[in-house]
């Protein structure tokens, strides 16, 4: 018996700019590659800012943080931020006890993503 992990992801990208990572399925090592080349592109994109809904991603492992701690290096050049939106108490707990609950933005909905995404690049645009 197999274990075929599979991760599907789509971004949708907001008529403001916004970029929307929607991820359905466990990010782990065999599932996390798309992930990071997705958020290398988005970035390389000028992307600053990105939005992750974790929504349907009941799980993630040390090879996912790998990937999500690298993106938000990427971005925070450019004064980005990523904001992840829906984890599931599982998840959320996981970024608690590593405390990187405190270099993410985490938001349960959204719209309170999208408007604090948008408030910090209305304070960017006018630094």
């Amino acid at each position: 018996m197999t274990n075929a992990a599979t991760l599907e992801l789509a971004v949708e990208i907001t008529a403001d700019d916004i970029p929307v990572v929607k991820v359905d399925g466990e990010i782990d090592l065999h599932t996390c590659a798309p992930l990071r080349q997705i958020l290398r592109d988005l970035a390389d994109e000028q992307h600053p800012d990105i939005i992750i809904d974790l929504t349907n991603a009941p799980y993630l492992d040390s090879a996912a943080l790998g990937v999500l701690i690298g993106a938000i290096r990427r971005v925070q050049e450019t004064d980005g931020t990523i904001s992840l939106v829906g984890a599931t108490s599982f998840v959320r707990r996981i970024f608690e006890i590593t405390r990187l609950s405190k270099i993410f933005q985490m938001y349960d909905d959204m719209p309170s993503a999208l408007a604090d995404v948008r408030a910090h690049k209305a304070t960017r645009a006018s630094a």
